[in-house]
C-alpha cells in the first residue's frame, strides 16, 4: 500500500533507530540471537513506497535484534502458499507477511506449524495462538492530508488513485475527503481505481484525466503503480501531491508537499523483540497516530507555502485525534 521518479535500483537500508528503543550497544550485543524472521511482500521493494517500507523494517529487524533475515516476493496466491509452508518447514521463528492478501493463507497454513509466529499487515485475520494482526490507522494522517488540500485548493477539487478498490484502500480515501470537507464543504473529490498495485502508465492516465478536471491536489494509494501519479504531476503546473506509507517527499521534491507515513521499522522491531523475549501475544496491534507509529510528514522545502491559520487547524486536529476527542472512522 513510494519513489525517486522511476528508479529500479534497489533500495538502500534507510531505516531509522526506532523513537521508542532504549537499547545502547551493549543491550544489542547482548540480545543477539538466531532468531529467523522472514518477509513477504506482495510487490518489488523498489516501489519507493509500501513494500520498500517493509523491508526497511526488515533491515531494522536485522540491526537492532540481531536476527538472520530473509525476503521473498509474492506476487500472487499461488507464490504465497508454498513460501509459507516453505518457511515453516525451514523453521522460521517469526513470519511477517506485509499486506492484507495474505490473510486467507496464513489462516491456513499456521496451525500446521505452531512454533512459528505469523504477522499479517493490514489484514483482519481471525486469530489463532500463533498469528497476530498490525493494522495501520493510516487514516489519522490522511484525514490531516484531506485537511491541507482542502484549504489550500484553489479550484475546490482533488483527485485520489487507489491500486484496488479494497477497504484498506477506500477507507484512507474516506479520510481524506473527510478531512478536505471539513475545512472546505465545497470540495469535491475524484475517484478512481487502477485494479492493481503495479500498472504505473494506468495511474499516470488516471492522474491526468483528474487534472483535466480541474484537481489541483492529488494523493495515492497504490504502491508501484503510484509513481505513475507523481510523474503526471510533475508533467503539470500548479499541481500539490501527497505521498503515502513511506516518506515520498523526495519523489517529487517541488511538489509533494507532506506524505502519509507507517513507521513499520518500529512496528516490526517491537514485533521480533516480543518473540525473542517470549512476550509475544496473538493480538491486533493498532498503529496510529497517539502513539508515534502513524505521522504526517511535512516537505521541509515546501511546509512554509502552508498558510498559517491553516497549520494551526491542522495541528490542531492532530491534537485532538491523539487525545481521542477527533476520532476518524476506519472501515476495516
Amino acid at each position: 500500500m513510494a519513489l525517486a521518479g522511476c528508479n529500479s535500483n534497489a533500495p538502500q537500508n534507510t531505516a531509522q533507530t526506532p523513537t521508542r528503543s532504549t537499547l545502547n550497544g551493549a543491550d544489542v550485543a547482548s540480545m543477539k540471537s538466531h532468531l529467523q524472521v522472514a518477509l513477504l511482500t506482495p510487490g518489488d521493494i523498489n516501489d519507493q513506497g509500501w513494500n520498500q517500507l517493509a523491508y526497511e523494517g526488515l533491515k531494522a529487524v536485522e540491526q537492532k535484534v540481531g536476527a538472520k533475515i530473509s525476503h521473498q516476493v509474492t506476487k500472487s496466491a499461488s507464490d504465497q502458499q508454498p513460501a509459507l509452508r516453505d518457511l515453516g518447514d525451514s523453521g522460521y521463528d517469526l513470519v511477517l507477511c506485509h499486506g492484507f492478501e495474505f490473510g486467507e493463507r496464513v489462516k491456513a497454513i499456521a496451525p500446521k506449524y505452531p512454533n512459528t509466529k505469523f504477522v499479517v499487515v493490514a489484514g483482519n485475520v481471525t486469530q489463532e495462538p500463533n498469528v497476530a494482526t498490525i493494522i495501520p490507522k493510516l487514516e489519522d494522517a490522511t484525514y490531516l492530508l484531506g485537511m491541507t488540500a482542502g484549504g489550500m485548493t484553489k479550484s475546490n477539487v482533488a483527485g485520489l488513485v487507489g491500486g484496488g478498490k479494497f477497504p484498506v484502500v477506500t477507507s484512507t480515501f474516506e479520510a481524506f475527503e473527510a478531512g478536505a470537507k471539513s475545512v472546505n464543504p465545497k470540495m469535491k473529490v475524484l475517484t478512481n481505481y487502477v485494479g492493481n498495485f503495479e500498472d504505473q502508465s494506468t495511474a499516470k492516465e488516471m492522474s491526468k484525466a483528474m487534472l483535466a478536471q480541474k484537481a489541483d491536489f492529488l494523493f495515492h494509494n497504490a504502491d508501484q503503480a503510484g509513481k505513475g501519479m507523481f510523474v503526471a504531476a510533475q508533467q503539470a503546473k500548479g499541481v500539490w501531491v501527497f505521498g503515502s506509507n513511506r516518506d515520498q517527499n523526495g519523489v517529487a521534491p517541488e511538489a509533494c508537499l507532506a506524505s502519509a507515513v507507517i513507521n513499520m521499522p518500529q512496528a516490526f522491531v517491537e514485533v521480533a523483540q516480543d518473540v525473542q523475549n517470549g512476550k509475544w501475544k496473538a493480538e491486533f496491534r493498532e498503529l496510529n497516530l497517539a502513539n508515534g507509529d502513524i505521522l504526517l510528514t511535512w516537505n521541509p522545502k515546501l511546509k512554509a507555502r502552508v498558510p498559517a491559520a491553516l497549520m494551526q487547524k491542522i495541528e490542531a486536529a492532530a491534537s485532538q485525534i491523539k487525545s481521542g476527542k477527533l476520532k476518524i472512522k476506519r472501515n476495516v
